[in-house]
């Protein structure tokens, strides 16, 4: 009996991979910081990164990276 397996490799793309991008998203967090995240958010989606990981990265410290501006 000859199987046929088909094997997926999958892994998550790096959305900050593009160094402007992590540029933009420190930004945001010290504006967020310094003048609400209102403030960071808005910065963040100017520059063209996706709501949703605005909201992750303002609102979820623990999913921050250990190179985001603290």
């Amino acid at each position: 009996m000859d199987i046929d397996t088909d094997t997926v490799v999958a892994h998550v793309v790096d959305e900050r991979s593009n160094t402007e991008i992590e540029l933009v998203i420190n930004r945001g967090l010290a504006a967020a910081a310094l003048a609400g995240i209102p403030a960071g958010l808005k910065m963040m989606q100017e520059a063209g990164v996706p709501k949703n990981i605005c909201l992750r990265v303002l609102n979820c410290k623990d999913r921050r990276r250990s190179s985001d501006w603290q």
